[in-house]
């Protein structure tokens, strides 16, 4: 998880996140966001309309951390919706995904 987290950093240093809903929505639209990443804790209301975005547009949407560790990676208080401009920053996250134990 920490490997993935201080890539996420990296990749916001580097301008290739956008940061929110908002910001994450109008990529989507626009076609620039090619991963979705979202907080576990996200508000229900916020992962629907997210999700449905991300299935419209055909973007991968994955759930990784809680808005807290996400903040942090950040340099922020809490993150809930992050959007990932490059392919390849968002093949590299994927590759750091934390394992699902389901």
């Amino acid at each position: 998880m920490n490997n993935f987290l201080n890539l996420l950093g990296i990749a916001r240093k580097a301008g290739e996140l956008a940061l929110g809903f908002t910001a994450t929505a109008d990529g989507l639209r626009k076609g620039k966001v090619t991963l979705v990443l979202l907080a576990t804790d996200t508000s229900p209301h916020t992962k629907e309309k997210i999700e449905r975005l991300c299935r419209r547009h055909q973007v991968r949407f994955d759930y990784v951390a809680n808005q807290e560790a996400l903040g942090r990676a950040l340099g922020k208080s809490s993150q809930a919706v992050i959007g990932v401009f490059s392919p390849h920053m968002g093949k590299a996250l994927e590759s750091r995904l934390p394992a699902r134990t389901e």
